[in-house]
């Protein structure tokens, strides 16, 4: 009991600050873009989280493991940020922040098919199933829009679907090597890996250092320390204390604050078939969390 509620607290605070990093992340990645290019953004973002991952490693006199596991968890990390990334920044050019948000809603239900196929992990459960479902139902229907409604929307798309999609594979692929390392290890090593090839692709896109406004500086420095840094470590520390019902919520209502954060703070607006097609894919990522509790509970 006593250690129960030792962690309780802690727990609250580390999901509120989870929630708030995730709602953020879409409209400040969109702003870190502005009078620059996406590639220096992401690589500029990434060199900066590098380096404040060093410097606590160096505060708390803690080496990185390399022993072979590690290193292939380093890899596989690093290539999961490189490639996710670089596809967000490049999709945040031309969609909304808040729908950026809402497609990464769905990485609980497309990790849970890579689960079946790489882990063999159960997920043929009806309300796995219809939550799948009408979660895809609720994507195709914004591809459907944005497909009649402008090329560039459609690419942008396009692009943060893949990112969701190879993000899902990566955590995946790393629970199943299952490398005994800490979030902070997994974080700095993964850095290591990607920096350098966000700096050659910065390069390989013209490598030029635009005058970058502040509110882009600004939201780069956020980005690097609570995006790459704090967000991270929260969250693996969300993973290990607390229910995997209430890590389960974040998905769920992220989207909804981001959507809010773009609406209010950015003019973006959306239309109808676009909300309803977001509609279907909150309410097909609850039913995939909690649908199955839900027949239980009822006997359904």
């Amino acid at each position: 009991m006593k250690f129960k509620q030792k962690y309780m607290k802690p727990v609250y605070g580390v999901f509120i600050s989870v929630v708030a990093i995730w709602s953020t992340t879409p409209l400040a990645i969109q702003w870190s873009t502005l009078g620059s290019s996406f590639s220096f953004s992401v690589a500029s973002r990434m060199l900066l989280g590098l380096i404040f991952c060093i410097l606590i490693l160096l505060f708390k006199q803690q080496k990185l493991s390399l022993d072979k596991q590690s290193l292939a968890n380093y890899l596989y990390a690093g290539a999961g940020i490189f490639i996710t990334m670089s596809l967000v920044y490049y999709s945040a050019l031309s969609i909304p922040s808040g729908l950026i948000s809402v497609v990464f809603g769905l990485t609980p239900i497309i990790t849970g098919v890579f689960s079946l196929i790489l882990l063999k992990d159960s997920f043929y459960s009806l309300g796995k199933m219809i939550g799948l479902l009408l979660g895809l139902s609720g994507l195709f229907m914004i591809f459907k829009h944005s497909f009649v409604f402008a090329e560039t929307l459609l690419t942008g798309l396009i692009s943060v679907t893949l990112a969701m999609t190879f993000q899902a594979f990566i955590s995946v692929k790393l629970k199943k090597i299952n490398s005994q390392i800490s979030a902070l290890e997994t974080t700095t090593g993964a850095l290591i890996v990607s920096v350098p090839l966000f700096i050659i692709s910065w390069f390989a896109l013209g490598g030029e250092i635009p005058e970058t406004s502040l509110k882009a500086a600004l939201s780069i420095g956020y980005l690097a320390f609570f995006g790459s840094v704090i967000g991270f470590m929260s969250y693996y520390y969300l993973i290990k204390h607390a229910s995997v019902r209430v890590v389960g919520i974040v998905p769920l209502i992220t989207p909804i604050f981001a959507l809010l954060l773009g609406s209010t703070l950015n003019n973006e607006q959306l239309s109808i078939a676009q909300i309803t097609g977001i509609s279907l894919v909150l309410f097909g990522l609850a039913i995939y969390e909690y649908g199955e509790k839900f027949l239980k509970k009822y006997r359904l």
